[in-house]
């Protein structure tokens, strides 16, 4: 029998995404496993994602959806989705389409020997700011944390999910991704990586370069920081 597979996806206003990232993570996870979960979370959306979540949940009945009635933050939505997953293996990527689940076989095929595989973009399909502060920001989190990774702030990976339930993860913010990668890191270094493409948003804005998620970030890495010295 194939290993068992949870697939999970934060979604925040994505409400013209859900039905692509949804059919493709049944679609996509059947391909590679037998023993299949799909879990969406909505993190406290305003626009119509929990409507359309409820409506193709009707052509998926086993869908699971975790309601957030405020917004958490990145991460706060990716705890919840990792504790809800009860599989021997755990995917995410983001509910905003920005990487396609059509690559899911690409570190699906690495999983032997491993305890995590992380994409790292090909290509970034960002405005050039944001492709400069990506790069630098990837650059300083290495430096600075240690993790082994190429791209820290990739969002498509696939993760052992015991060892991933065992980590006492406490951030809110997008610096959840360095404190999972270090964390994980500390436990093993099974890691495995494999480029994945990155494309433009189809529906909406990213709300992580706004100064809050940013301000927000900058302090959860610094209490990082001090978690991991001492």
């Amino acid at each position: 029998m194939n290993d068992s597979l949870s697939i999970f996806m934060p979604f925040f206003n994505d409400a013209g995404t859900v039905k692509r990232m949804i059919s493709d993570a049944f679609y996509y996870g059947k391909k590679v496993t037998d023993d299949l979960e799909v879990i969406a979370v909505n993190d406290g959306s305003t626009d119509h994602t929990l409507k359309e979540l409820k409506r193709i949940r009707k052509e998926y009945p086993s869908l699971k959806i975790i309601f957030h009635k405020r917004n958490r933050g990145y991460g706060g939505a990716l705890r919840s989705g990792m504790a809800h997953s009860t599989k021997k293996w755990v995917f995410y990527t983001d509910g905003d389409a920005q990487y396609h689940l059509d690559e899911l076989e690409k570190l699906w095929n690495l999983r032997a020997g491993a305890d995590l595989v992380n994409g790292f973009k090909l290509n970034r399909s960002d405005s050039v700011i944001r492709k400069i502060v990506g790069s630098l920001y990837s650059k300083a989190i290495k430096r600075t944390f240690g993790t082994p990774l190429t791209d820290v702030d990739c969002d498509f990976r696939l993760i052992n999910g015991d060892i991933l339930r065992s980590l006492d993860l406490s951030c809110n913010s997008g610096a959840i991704t360095v404190e999972l990668v270090k964390k994980m890191y500390q436990k093993t270094d099974r890691f495995k990586e494999v480029g994945v493409n990155h494309y433009s948003r189809e529906y909406g804005k990213s709300t992580f370069f706004t100064a809050g998620n940013i301000w927000r970030t900058i302090y959860d890495e610094f209490y990082l920081l001090k978690e991991f010295k001492t």
